[in-house]
């Protein structure tokens, strides 16, 4: 009897074990954020706008582009003012200021629309609204614990479908900001900047095309692997894997996605960069 005891303990064990392991292995792997792409008419005085409001620091691999830590701010050139962000799929980009009021004024005074004054969120932090001179919908809030580049706030009828698309596909740590709001950060991966993915409940049209274009994460390892892996997913690539020649960098491979609700999302690979470069 305490053979038969024993021999069942240890076949539990090890269906247990396999369980754990096969579970390990299906467990989708964090991909880090990597950039933001927003259309604007002048690429040049986009960048120069937001490096003098909210930092950051230019790089050369292609011109007018800007570093957030480790999060790209990319420029892509439209004919005429973008359609706002506001409502899409992408609505809005979230910065952290160690001042919102002033940040607020500041911007306001450079061409910016401001919604009325910032306002404190109870157990959260002060926050305000304001739109770029081009359409890209911001939100300023006060956060010490982050500050910088801070959050992309999607916008989707059913927020925790975006939540479950998101986690599946990309990863992350499911949780809530200071306690108070769902979302999906990204943080952990050496070298790469801590960013929150935030969703809002509401009718959303797609993201391409207007002052947010798409948003994207950084493949790991080759670009062909992540691209299987995701079609693997069921996820709809709405362009396949490709070469691009920066001007002034190294080349790198790329490929877009149908992300929830009409987000549209790059996989960009980076050969010979180091993680956060």
């Amino acid at each position: 009897m305490k053979r038969s005891f024993h021999a069942l303990a240890t076949g539990v064990a090890l269906t247990l074990l396999g369980a754990t392991a096969a579970w390990a292995q299906s467990a989708p792997q964090t991909l880090p954020y990597d950039h933001i792409h927003v259309n604007v008419p002048d690429t040049a005085a986009a960048a120069t706008w937001y490096e003098q409001h909210f930092g950051g620091r230019r790089i050369t691999e292609a011109p007018d582009r800007i570093m957030f830590g480790a999060v790209r701010l990319m420029f892509l050139r439209t004919r005429e003012v973008a359609p706002t962000s506001q409502g899409t799929a992408i609505d809005h980009i979230g910065f952290s200021v160690t001042d919102v009021d002033a940040k607020l004024k500041e911007l306001a005074a450079a061409g910016a629309k401001v919604d009325g004054p910032a306002r404190e969120v109870p157990n959260l932090f002060k926050l305000g609204f304001a739109t770029d001179p081009w359409g890209t919908r911001l939100e300023i809030v006060q956060d010490p614990e982050l500050l910088g580049l801070h959050h992309l706030h999607l916008r989707a009828p059913d927020p925790e479908v975006v939540f479950s698309w998101l986690l599946d596909k990309f990863g992350g740590e499911r949780t809530k900001m200071k306690g108070q709001l769902d979302g999906i950060r990204y943080a952990g991966v050496p070298g790469f900047s801590t960013v929150w993915i935030l969703v809002q409940r509401g009718d959303s049209v797609p993201s391409e095309g207007h002052a947010i274009d798409h948003i994207g994460w950084r493949s790991m390892g080759p670009i062909a692997e992540t691209a299987a892996m995701l079609s693997g997913k069921g996820v709809t690539l709405t362009s396949q894997p490709s070469p691009l020649r920066l001007p002034n960098g190294p080349s790198i491979n790329f490929f877009y996605v149908a992300g929830p609700a009409g987000a549209k999302i790059e996989l960009v690979e980076r050969p010979g960069l180091k993680p956060g470069e």
